[in-house]
C-alpha cells in the first residue's frame, strides 16, 4: 500500500510539473500569437488609413486640375472676349472715321454748291475760275472718300471707270465681302449734275437767265435727296456696329 501510495505521489508531481511546464511554455506562445494578431490589425487599420488618406489627397489634386483647367479655359474665353471687343472697337473705329470722311466732304461739296447759288441769287458775280478750282478740289476729296468707302461696300461714280472696278475685280468684293452695300451711283450723278448747273450760272453772268436758274434749283434739290439717302445709310451702319448715333440724316441740316 505504502508503495502504491508513493507511486500516485510520484505521478501527481510529475504531472504537475508537466503541466507547469506546458503553462509556462504555452502562456508566452499565446501571448506572443495574441500580439501578433493585434500588430496585424493595426497594421491593416494603418494601411486603410492611408488607402483613405491617399484617395482625400487624390481627390483634392484632381480637385485641384479641375479648378486650373476651369481657371484656364475662363482666361481663355476672357481673352477671346477682349480681342474680339478690340476687333469690334478698331473696326468701329475704322468705319466711323470712313463713312465720317463720306459724309463731311459730300456736305462741303454740297454747301460750295450752296453757298454759290446763293451769292448768285442775292446778284453777287462768282469768279469762275475760283469756283472752278473748288470744285475740282471738292470733288477730289469725295472721290478720294469713296475709294475708301469701297471697303464698306459703297459704290460710288465718279471719275474712276466702272469698268477698271469690275475688271480688277475690287468693287464686286467690297459688295461680296459685306453684303450691306448700297449703290452711290445717283448721289455721283447728282453732284455732277449740280456742279455743271452751277457752273452754267457762274459763266451767264448776272443777271442770270430763268432757265438756267431753274436747272440749277432743279439739281441741288435733287442732290439734298441723294446726300439724305446717303445719311441714312451712314447711320445705319454705325448703328450695326454698334455705334450710338445722334446725328442727323437729312444731309446734315444742308439746305
Amino acid at each position: 500500500m505504502a508503495d502504491t501510495a508513493a507511486i500516485y505521489a510520484l505521478i501527481g508531481a510529475v504531472g504537475g510539473a508537466v503541466f507547469g511546464a506546458g503553462g509556462a511554455v504555452l502562456g508566452p506562445l499565446l501571448l506572443h500569437r495574441r500580439q501578433a494578431a493585434e500588430r496585424r490589425e493595426a497594421l491593416l487599420r494603418q494601411e486603410e488609413r492611408e488607402r483613405v488618406q491617399q484617395r482625400r489627397e487624390d481627390e483634392l489634386i484632381e480637385r485641384q486640375r479641375q479648378f486650373e483647367l476651369r481657371v484656364a479655359e475662363l482666361d481663355r474665353q476672357a481673352t477671346e472676349e477682349r480681342e474680339r471687343a478690340a476687333e469690334l472697337r478698331t473696326r468701329q473705329t475704322t468705319t466711323t472715321e470712313r463713312l465720317n470722311r463720306m459724309r463731311s466732304t459730300t456736305r462741303a461739296w454740297h454747301l460750295l454748291l450752296l453757298d454759290t447759288h446763293f451769292e448768285l441769287k442775292a446778284g453777287r458775280p462768282v469768279d469762275p475760275v475760283a469756283f472752278s478750282e473748288s470744285w475740282h478740289a471738292a470733288r477730289a476729296a469725295v472721290n478720294e472718300a469713296f475709294d475708301d468707302a469701297l471697303h464698306d461696300g459703297l459704290w460710288f461714280a465718279h471719275a474712276g471707270a466702272v469698268r477698271t472696278l469690275m475688271r480688277n475685280g475690287s468693287m464686286l468684293r467690297a459688295l461680296e465681302a459685306n453684303g450691306h452695300g448700297i449703290d452711290a451711283t445717283s448721289l455721283g450723278h447728282a453732284l455732277s449734275s449740280a456742279t455743271h448747273a452751277l457752273t452754267q450760272c457762274v459763266e451767264a453772268g448776272l443777271p442770270l437767265p430763268e432757265d438756267v436758274a431753274e436747272q440749277a434749283r432743279t439739281e441741288l434739290r435733287y442732290l439734298k435727296i441723294c446726300r439724305e439717302a446717303l445719311g441714312a445709310h451712314i447711320v445705319g451702319r454705325l448703328a450695326a456696329l454698334g455705334v450710338d448715333v445722334r446725328g442727323r440724316t437729312a444731309a446734315d441740316g444742308a439746305e
